[in-house]
């Protein structure tokens, strides 16, 4: 926290991660809070831990969690970014994309239902648009009995998403949360996928005219530096940290719109707008 603090960085989503196990793993930084500690605010979201026990996991948390509890300093913040191993890709662009499993669909609509029956918000990892467009199949197909809209929900990453997918999240009320994870693997995307395909990947601006909520992070710390700078960085110069140039001017930002995806614009991903930021 005192790093994040000499960043500049007063709060954090986390995402979760591998290993690290609710309510056991959180002992530490709930006593940290109780101990008037906290100098980063944090609204955290559990990650399932094991495949093929997903649904169980989110079932058992639901029994111990209502939806968004805590103050301003811990909070609760809903699933994710993993809900079910099925429908996880990756970013390492140095490998082919991967194909989702056929049974990605059930297992993915099952964990989903449980959550926006509990009105638990959620988080989706997915760096592609064909992990994206399977997994809005599922949303749309259970937001006919439970409407999603009002959940807060999300996808993270989106870095190929097309405007299709885009404008599917926006009719259902969910957001795109962005991080800088191409400005360290550009190089690497621009070989494999073509220098066309680099220059909106991801495609900030047509996220924002489509009106959806956008908010801009970090993924820190195993795939990219929790350093804002160097995101705002990526987000203003449209550059890599080795110089490359990814963008042209429409799909860069200036520095009052990066510094918002920051700040203000980030709010709504803790359903803290007007809160934070």
């Amino acid at each position: 926290m005192r790093e994040l603090n000499r960043l500049g960085v007063t709060s954090a989503i986390d995402a979760g991660g591998g290993f690290q196990n609710y309510p056991e793993d959180y002992e530490i930084i709930n006593q940290l809070h109780a101990d008037g500690d906290l100098t980063v605010r944090i609204a955290y979201n559990l990650f399932t831990q094991k495949p093929k026990g997903e649904l169980a996991d989110f079932q058992r948390w639901i029994s111990m969690l209502t939806p968004r509890p805590g103050d301003d300093f811990l909070r609760h913040n809903g699933a994710g970014e993993m809900l079910v191993f099925s429908a996880a890709d990756f970013e390492d662009f140095l490998e082919p994309r991967p194909d989702l499993a056929p049974v990605m669909a059930q297992e993915l609509k099952a964990v989903v239902e449980v959550l926006a029956q509990n009105r638990w918000p959620f988080r989706l990892h997915a760096t592609y648009d064909e992990s994206i467009s399977r997994a809005l199949d599922v949303c749309e197909a259970v937001n006919r009995d439970i409407p999603l809209r009002g959940l807060n929900w999300f996808i993270d990453h989106a870095e190929t998403i097309s405007r299709r997918s885009i404008d599917r999240i926006a009719a259902l009320g969910g957001g795109i949360a962005i991080q800088h994870r191409m400005t360290y693997q550009d190089e690497y995307f621009r070989d494999r996928y073509g220098e066309a395909t680099t220059r909106h990947t991801p495609p900030i601006r047509e996220m924002l005219q489509a009106g959806l909520p956008v908010g801009a992070g970090t993924d820190a710390t195993r795939v990219a530096s929790y350093n804002p700078f160097v995101c705002l960085y990526w987000l203003v110069t449209g550059k890599t940290v080795g110089g490359l140039r990814m963008y042209d001017g429409s799909n860069r930002l200036n520095r009052m719109e990066a510094l918002r995806l920051w700040t203000v614009a980030s709010s709504w991903f803790s359903t803290e707008k007007g809160r934070k930021g």
